[in-house]
């Protein structure tokens, strides 16, 4: 798993982002490594902490594949 250490403010001219403010990014190596992150037990007590703060929340997982021009 590799976590984005990138921060910055949403400059899109699109203004899709739903009122939301902040992104969490992580990669994973497999959707395997997903599964075990998603169950791992720091991860769910995190998740617990944080959720009941939050208003609402988005969660994208996708697999990366290539494109082609």
């Amino acid at each position: 798993m590799a976590w984005c250490k990138a921060k910055g403010e949403n400059v899109s001219i699109e203004n899709l982002h739903q009122g939301f403010t902040h992104v969490f990014e992580s990669t994973f190596d497999s959707t395997e490594g997903v599964a075990e992150y998603v169950d791992h037990p720091a991860h769910v007590e995190y998740a617990n902490t944080l959720l009941p703060l939050l208003e609402k929340v988005l969660v994208v997982d996708y697999k990366p594949e290539k494109v082609s021009p």
